[in-house]
This record gives structure tokens, C-alpha cells and sequence, in this order.
């Protein structure tokens, strides 16, 4: 169709059987989705040399890590928009029984479709676990590798394998605290220290550290979202 696409590969050197299952895992239960707000697959399959690929839509856009880095905490309801799309997206993922488990800004793009602005884009499902599937095996060590503290869920940092709709809430809850504030719920000088931190402190109120004016029900919603009881995170 001569349609601009984005192609993503696996290069051979780093094709080990856990990687290949990873990579097939993420486009297959991605392919399943149709929300405008997920990122859309094209096709996948292997080149005359072996290499998995898959095709899906470009998006001529910036991701919400960049959009802070250029212009800082952005206003709370460009902020409501943007998230309001990308719950939408993951409630038809946990719908189908699908958890992305790695929501942070670089994976949602905000760009222009059809003459509207904002449009929100949620990508990589590198991590995706179908929680209703009972014939496939966890990768706990990429988990591990490619989860980031920042971004992960209490329960997720004591166990990278854990798969429930409320790791992906939390997280959501974080980007909405980084986009509001132009800053990270938690921060510290390591890994390790901010596994601690986000295993052992309340997280802050984005209304107490943002310069700007925060929605009473925002501030709460995001509140609920970062709480260290998964239950009490709003599901719905």
C-alpha cells in the first residue's frame, strides 16, 4: 500500500530461544488488539535469512519522555487527554486478558491523526503476558532486564512476574505524576535504592510537588493509582 512503516527486528546475534518467544509473544497478542490508542501491527514472519520481523504503523510523533524533556510538566488537561486514551487502550487489553507490565513515557507517543492533535499511541509490548493463557511460560529473566523501577508496581519489583491489570494502573499512575510535575514519583541515585523506595515510601501527592494547580479528582485518581495495595488502585 506504500504506506510509511515501521519495521522492528531481532537481530540474529540476540536471537536465543527466550528472546525468539518474547518477540513472537509481543506481536501476537498485540495483533489481537484494535484500539486506536494501540499501536497497530501490520504482518510479521522471518526474512530469507531467518530474522523475525514484524511491520507496524508509523508514527510521526514524540514520546511522552521527550515531550517532558523539551517543555516540562504539561497542563492537567492536556494530561487528561493523553491518559484518557491510553486507559482506554489497556482496558481493552485487560478485556481480552492482556497486561503490557511496561507502561513508562518512552512506550506512549502523543501525535496528529486525521487532523486531531494529541493522539496517544501505546507501544512495545515486549513484556505482554496473556494472564488467561495457561500454556505459556513466563520470562521472568527479561522481566528483570527490561522492567525499570521507576515505572514498576510494588508487587512486580518482589516479583517480576507478577501479571495483574493493577501493574499496569500503578504505572499509569507514575507517567501521569512525571507529566503533571515534570518530575518522577521516586528517584535515587541507583536501582537498587529505588527498587527500596518504591517497595517502602508513600509516594508523594503530584499536587504537593507540581507548580501548577492539580484537579482535586486528578490528584486523587493519581493518588489511587500509585497506591502499594494493588486492590486499592481503581480498576475500572
Amino acid at each position: 500500500l506504500k504506506r510509511p512503516t515501521a519495521v522492528k527486528i531481532l537481530k540474529p546475534a540476540l536471537a536465543t530461544e527466550e528472546l525468539i518467544e518474547r518477540f513472537e509473544r509481543e506481536v501476537t497478542l498485540a495483533s489481537r488488539l484494535q484500539h486506536p490508542a494501540t499501536v497497530e501491527i501490520f504482518d510479521h514472519g522471518r526474512t530469507r535469512d531467518g530474522t523475525f520481523y514484524y511491520a507496524r504503523e508509523y508514527i510521526d510523533g514524540i514520546n511522552l519522555a521527550q515531550l517532558v524533556e523539551k517543555d516540562g510538566a504539561q497542563s492537567a488537561p492536556r494530561v487528561a487527554h493523553i491518559l484518557k486514551q491510553v486507559c482506554e487502550s489497556l482496558r481493552e487489553a485487560h478485556g481480552k486478558g492482556i497486561v503490557h507490565r511496561d507502561i513508562k513515557p518512552a512506550n506512549i507517543m502523543t501525535c496528529e491523526r486525521g487532523g486531531e492533535s494529541d493522539v496517544a499511541k501505546v507501544l512495545d509490548f515486549g513484556l505482554v503476558k496473556d494472564v488467561r493463557a495457561t500454556d505459556t511460560r513466563d520470562i521472568t529473566q527479561f522481566a528483570r532486564m527490561l522492567g525499570t523501577p521507576t515505572y514498576m508496581a510494588p508487587e512486580r519489583i518482589r516479583n517480576p512476574a507478577e501479571a495483574s491489570p493493577a501493574v499496569d494502573i500503578y504505572a499509569v499512575g507514575a507517567v501521569a505524576f512525571l507529566l503533571l510535575t515534570g518530575k518522577r514519583v521516586f528517584d535515587a541515585p541507583n536501582e537498587l535504592e529505588l527498587a527500596r523506595i518504591v517497595l517502602e515510601v508513600e509516594a508523594p501527592r503530584a499536587s504537593a510537588v507540581a507548580k501548577q494547580a492539580i484537579p482535586r479528582g486528578l490528584d486523587a485518581l493519581i493518588a489511587r493509582c500509585l497506591a502499594k495495595d494493588p486492590s486499592a488502585r481503581p480498576l475500572r
